[in-house]
């Protein structure tokens, strides 16, 4: 077992959310000590629901790292687990500096999609952001271990990305016919707190994990569904010259997830 007792969750908007509620089910198991919840002075239903379940809420200001390393100090924090959005990963270099000063063990970047894809000349297409914080962990000596989930199906399939299941529309980028990785949010969080309780720090630092709940193409998802339902959806094939459009335009840290979705289909 890993001997990692005391964790800290930066970022429970999302993902963030399933995993400390993980950790917190192993904390009313006695295999974990301590799970802080970092924000920004954020009060609503999640962190409330996370303080309930025995999370420890800490505000942080992450314009003063020390007051950030103060609060992981005080908590003897081992693993900071980063679940921070696309508009938030540069705080990440705060978070790492603060997590090494604080002599935190391992750290895990907000990086729970599909790998980060890059051109043949080793630029970014989506997020250079992730490249950097590799980088900077690696330069501060700050060991890190990565988590790709693939697409997260109990999100993904809604309007904002093109499904508009309850009016029968679904828009698709491409082809619609490359298999692509799908993980819910629960499994990939049940995932993570396992990992980080049992396996050896030799097992976890600087290593990748890839976990995968299933493998299909879009379209075999629109098929499924018909097939399921026996309810007819307009299927809407858009060219993926547009979303390389969209890259080329666009600042990658503002491009949207379907974006990626454009780039495996």
């Amino acid at each position: 077992m890993s001997g990692f007792k005391n964790f800290a969750v930066a970022g429970v908007g999302r993902i963030g959310e399933f995993i400390a509620e993980e950790l917190l089910k192993l904390k009313s198991e006695g295999r974990v000590s301590s799970v802080i919840i970092l924000t920004h002075g954020r009060t609503d239903a999640t962190v409330n629901k996370l303080s309930s379940l025995g999370g420890t809420i800490t505000s942080i200001d992450w314009s003063s790292p020390s007051s950030i390393t103060a609060a992981l100090t005080a908590a003897h924090v081992d693993v900071v687990i980063s679940a921070l959005p696309e508009t938030a990963l540069h705080l990440q270099h705060t978070l790492a500096d603060a997590a090494k000063a604080a002599n935190v063990k391992l750290l895990l970047p907000s990086e729970w999609g599909s790998r980060s894809m890059t051109r043949e000349d080793g630029t970014g297409y989506y997020s250079s952001g992730h490249q950097e914080i590799h980088k900077k962990l690696e330069e501060i000596g700050l060991p890190y271990a990565l988590v790709f989930t693939g697409m997260w199906s109990d999100f993904i399939f809604n309007p904002m990305f093109g499904w508009n299941i309850p009016n029968g529309k679904v828009e698709i980028w491409g082809e619609g016919n490359k298999p692509s990785t799908f993980t819910t949010r629960r499994d990939a969080a049940r995932f993570v707190a396992h990992i980080v309780t049992a396996l050896s720090p030799e097992e976890l630092f600087w290593k990748e994990f890839c976990l995968e709940g299933d493998r299909k193409s879009l379209n075999d998802i629109c098929e499924g569904y018909q097939a399921k339902t026996k309810k007819k959806l307009e299927i809407v094939h858009h060219p993926i010259s547009e979303q390389e459009k969209i890259l080329e335009e666009n600042a990658p840290i503002s491009v949207p997830f379907i974006v990626a979705w454009g780039l495996l289909a």
